[in-house]
């Protein structure tokens, strides 16, 4: 049994050497297919790396870009931000998932999740950051028109003359809503 554990350590081993130092192909081809925008800066805040996803989700071409400082995608009151990301990112922090505005190429404002990672070189020592980009604006627009149409619900039930019943799936009626007798039957939002 300690031949067969020990041949596991080893194989191991050769997958995890073969995975993080010989398959560097792989990495950059997963970088290059994803859908969401990454790229790469070094600590001052210039862009050193551009995948497609990030091409076609701020515009600029990755020729245009490398080399310019990141803030160019910030809107100028969201600068803060990114001090504040640098920051937690040279302590060794990562970013997590976070929603916020950021500019494309056009100027126009796109609604983004965006995650950061410190780089390390291989004495470990911090060399820059790598980020993911998400376009969450189908999102935000699925979201708003929700809370309209809930606010639109709420107009009709609030100006409702007569009760509004409604009927679960087992035919059961619910508490009438809707102004009866001068009353909503909806809780005060006071």
């Amino acid at each position: 049994m300690g031949a067969d554990l020990e041949s596991e350590v080893v194989t191991m081993r050769d997958v995890k050497s073969k995975t993080v130092g010989g398959d560097r192909a792989t990495l950059a081809s997963i970088i290059e297919g994803s859908d969401d925008a990454i790229l790469s800066m070094d600590l001052a805040g210039t862009i050193m790396t551009w995948n497609p996803a990030a091409e076609l989700l701020f515009g600029y071409s990755e020729r245009e870009i490398v080399g310019q400082p990141i803030t160019l995608l910030f809107p100028p009151e969201r600068m803060a931000e990114e001090r504040r990301i640098l920051t937690r990112l040279r302590d060794g922090q990562g970013v997590e998932h976070y929603e916020t505005v950021r500019l494309k190429k056009n100027g126009q404002a796109v609604d983004v999740s965006i995650s950061a990672s410190p780089i390390r070189n291989v004495s470990g020592h911090i060399i820059g950051a790598s980020k993911i980009a998400r376009d969450i604006t189908a999102r935000k627009l699925a979201e708003a028109a929700l809370r309209e149409g809930e606010q639109r619900t709420r107009a009709i039930l609030d100006g409702a003359v007569d009760a509004i019943v409604t009927i679960d799936e087992f035919g059961s009626s619910n508490r009438p809503i809707g102004r009866r007798n001068g009353s909503s039957g909806i809780p005060s939002r006071s």
